[in-house]
């Protein structure tokens, strides 16, 4: 969406180049969605220290870490802001992605339990480094390197197949950990520690193809060697940004959204434990499945709320979605629990739409520096996660469902009540 707002919708590069950016973009997020299960840190993460003993704490640690990661890759691009350091930067990230996916397997195979919490902890951070490169990177091989109609046939595809690659990833990784998928496909389930170092390890192949497409993805001439911009230029920005109040309304909703509805995934996935009788880990794979298969269900609602009414309307949508599906958790026993995590799986359009009502608010030369300012401010609920740990280890698991319930009213209390249906830019 920033992209799309930010540049012109001609593009100087021929049609057979604009098509085979499309295809880098297709193909690289694809990839990464089928790999979900192992870069979407948290609920997997979060199993997979519970089931050798660790706390609940240390148990949400590697998305707290994952959350605290977001800063850098703004950092890297003012260090390197030049198109000619395009292809560089985004082949590094993937090879970073499969080492460490390789590094993360070996750890499953060769290394003692002892050293398992840090080599889960160190994955999340590479991953939410590369996580952050990656994606900044196609966005601008999508903003640069296309027109906009081939930029919304490319996004039309790409999300259409990504998180239906993501629902196969998460079958994949269900069957093998437990060996059965919803009862329609039973195999026999991969031994301790090789479903883990199988779940780890195909990210490294998976990122090696991701690298070697990049080969063919082609950026315009970049006239300004140097865009780094000047301290007055990020102090008007800043400026800018913290004085709108719309925007501040949003990001109060966006953040709290996160807070109550997304950073609590973690002790939901815990809670199956106590919910079905079974390891968290065992149902890892479907939690993955509904969150994604909802996503895509949910998406077109979402998307018709927005064409039919205002951008306040799927905004809002999604906080109340999240906390049906918190309050889903609280009420519903047995295996009809992981329904919870459908309902979260589409509450995470949150980031979406509340994102699209911030760029409504920006004057079209901030765009894209407002979309990056509210990236950051993730930051700020990256405690959370590591917070509902602690509350669940010393007032238990369903005492953080509590807590996140209140803090989605308030953002519903928030957004409801405060902000307009429609954004709008400032006039000065």
């Amino acid at each position: 969406m920033s992209d799309e707002l930010a540049h012109p919708a001609e593009c100087e590069l021929s049609e057979h180049a604009q098509r085979k950016n499309s295809l880098v973009f297709i193909i690289n997020t694809s990839v990464s969605y089928f790999v979900a299960p192992v870069f979407y840190v948290g609920i997997l993460h979060a199993a997979i220290l519970s089931s050798h003993g660790f706390s609940d704490t240390l148990a949400n640690l590697p998305e707290s870490v994952y959350m605290w990661m977001l800063p850098i890759p703004l950092l890297i691009a003012w260090l390197w802001p030049s198109g000619r350091h395009f292809h560089r930067i985004l082949v590094t990230s993937y090879l970073c992605k499969a080492s460490a996916g390789l590094g993360a397997a070996a750890l499953f195979y060769f290394a003692p339990r002892t050293w398992l919490a840090y080599g889960i902890v160190a994955h999340a951070a590479v991953i939410g480094v590369t996580n952050g490169v990656a994606n900044m990177c196609l966005w601008e091989l999508l903003g640069r390197g296309m027109t906009q109609a081939r930029r919304g046939w490319t996004l039309g595809i790409t999300f259409g197949l990504g998180p239906i690659l993501a629902v196969f990833g998460s079958c994949a990784s269900q069957l093998i950990l437990q060996g059965d998928f919803l009862g329609l496909i039973q195999v026999t389930p991969l031994a301790k520690p090789w479903c883990y170092v199988v779940l780890f390890g195909v990210t490294g192949p998976a990122m090696c193809i991701s690298a070697a497409a990049v080969v063919l993805a082609t950026l315009p001439p970049d006239p300004a060697v140097e865009r780094r911009g000047s301290a007055p230029a990020l102090v008007e920005g800043l400026r800018q940004y913290f004085l709108n109040p719309l925007i501040l309304i949003a990001v109060g909703g966006f953040l709290l959204t996160s807070a109550g509805g997304n950073m609590i995934l973690n002790n939901m996935a815990l809670y199956v434990r106590d919910v079905t009788g079974k390891p968290a880990e065992e149902y890892a794979g479907l939690q993955l499945a509904l969150r994604f298969g909802c996503k895509s269900l949910f998406g077109f609602v979402l998307g018709w709320l927005l064409a039919r009414h205002h951008a306040k309307t799927p905004a809002l949508a999604t906080t109340l979605i999240c906390l049906a599906g918190v309050i889903w958790a609280l009420v519903v026993p047995g295996e009809w629990y992981l329904v919870s995590f459908g309902l979260a799986g589409a509450g995470e359009l949150y980031y979406v739409y509340y994102l699209n009502y911030i760029v409504g608010c920006s004057r079209a030369e901030r765009v894209r520096e407002n979309t990056a300012y509210t990236n950051v401010l993730q930051m700020v609920v990256g405690f959370v996660p590591l917070a509902y740990g602690v509350i669940s280890d010393y007032h238990g698991i369903r005492a953080s469902f509590y807590v996140a319930s209140g803090i989605l009213v308030i953002a519903i209390g928030l957004v409801g009540t405060l902000l307009p249906r429609q954004s709008h830019t400032p006039l000065t």
